[in-house]
């Protein structure tokens, strides 16, 4: 999960050198805390939604709050996971021109396979411990394994290795007799101008969306991948999309580049995809036709979140950009072991849950209590964590 980690290719614009006055992106790093702090957030929401869906799970008090949770978790879900991988794949070129084919998958294997192998073989059927009613331990243990929210170092490790495929393969035609070996030089610049057109945003969202609608054909909304344990195989459309514009946004400067009127636009974008797409959505299709096979509710959904997607990050984006682009010492703490957050918050958010699993009170503040108790726990573990013996290399 790169983009989660405070590296030092944040810190160089074009991955190959460190330039006189190159700083540090402070607002892609304030961005990725709050969006580790929306992970957080959305596991403990998970855990009192209804949805059984968690290591530890209440029914909610009413159906109304079991709603209204649900509501936030399709928001939360259309759009933050996606952000992470445009964040990952923006910092991916810079890394792999800086450390070269053989390091950088080297590095992606030792930061992300590590972290996801402890997780699939110890900590999911540590978590699991709750769902154990008898049996074979031997039986249990193989439903129990599983990667839990390090489905993402899955997709991640995939995407990061087709890129250095695509790249190998770049390199292999120009070295073939008669290719052009002419290097083209990186477009980014500090004072970059050329932000993405609307109509160009316009056709993202809806080559986006198409492509959503026609996987959720045969992987619709809900639709659990075996053995890989992917939870949201639907959104794969997504996050590969939002990998590659990653990486045409680093070429380009684009997150230097969007003005607060793109970021306007970007939010009047997603709040019309809330208003119109939205509702056609839950409206035509009935309890389950949004969730994809070939309707037109779930065509209706697919314009929904990937219009909301893409218009959200664009108004996130402009608005970090604009007005949290610097750090103090808790800002760089909390970036500095968001990564170790992402890993370790399952645990925290689940002892948690059990913790005050006798508490017998609504669910709106038990949900607003757990997270009071669970975010700052999980920056204030990864610190002591991540001075363990090792735990620094991979974490």
């Amino acid at each position: 999960m790169s983009v989660l980690r405070g590296r030092r290719d944040a810190l160089v614009p074009n991955g190959n050198s460190e330039p006189a006055g190159a700083r540090r992106l402070w607002f892609v790093d304030n961005l990725r805390i709050a969006l580790t702090v929306l992970v957080v957030l959305h596991h403990v929401v998970v855990g009192y939604s209804g949805l059984g869906m968690w290591y530890y799970d209440e029914r909610p008090t009413s159906a109304a709050v079991g709603l209204g949770l649900t509501v936030f978790l399709m928001l939360n879900q259309a759009w933050f996971m996606g952000a992470f991988f445009l964040l990952s794949g923006y910092f991916t070129p810079g890394s792999y021109e800086r450390k070269g084919a053989r390091a950088f998958l080297r590095d992606r294997l030792v930061r992300l396979g590590i972290p996801l192998l402890v997780f699939y073989f110890v900590l999911n059927p540590i978590l699991s411990l709750g769902d154990y009613h008898g049996g074979p331990l031997g039986v249990a243990y193989l439903h129990a394994i599983g990667s839990g929210p390090l489905w993402f170092a899955v997709a991640l490790l995939v995407f990061d290795g087709c890129y250095a495929a695509v790249r190998a393969l770049r390199a292999t035609r120009r070295d073939l007799p008669g290719a052009d070996r002419r290097r083209r030089p990186a477009r980014f610049s500090d004072g970059a101008t050329g932000a993405p057109k609307r109509r160009t945003v316009l056709g993202f969202v809806a080559l986006l969306a198409l492509a959503t609608y026609v996987l959720r054909i045969v992987v619709p909304e809900g639709f659990w991948l075996p053995v890989i344990d992917f939870p949201t195989g639907a959104y794969l459309t997504q996050y590969a999309g939002f990998f590659v514009l990653g990486t045409i946004a680093y070429r380009r400067g684009w997150f230097h580049a969007i003005t607060p009127r793109l970021g306007r636009f970007g939010a009047a974008l997603a709040a019309g995809a809330v208003v119109v797409f939205l509702p056609l959505a839950l409206g035509a299709g009935g309890v389950t036709g949004w969730t994809g096979h070939g309707t037109l509710s779930s065509l209706c959904y697919a314009l929904f979140d990937s219009g909301f997607a893409v218009g959200l990050l664009l108004a996130v984006i402009a608005l970090f950009r604009r007005r949290f682009d610097g750090q103090g010492p808790l800002r760089r703490y909390l970036a500095r072991h968001s990564f170790t957050v992402y890993v370790t918050h399952a645990a925290v958010v689940t002892a948690v849950g059990y913790a005050l699993a006798a508490l017998a009170i609504p669910t709106l503040p038990k949900v607003a209590l757990v997270a009071v108790v669970a975010v700052p726990a999980c920056f204030a573990l990864a610190g002591p964590i991540r001075r363990l013996p090792g735990v620094r290399r991979v974490l």
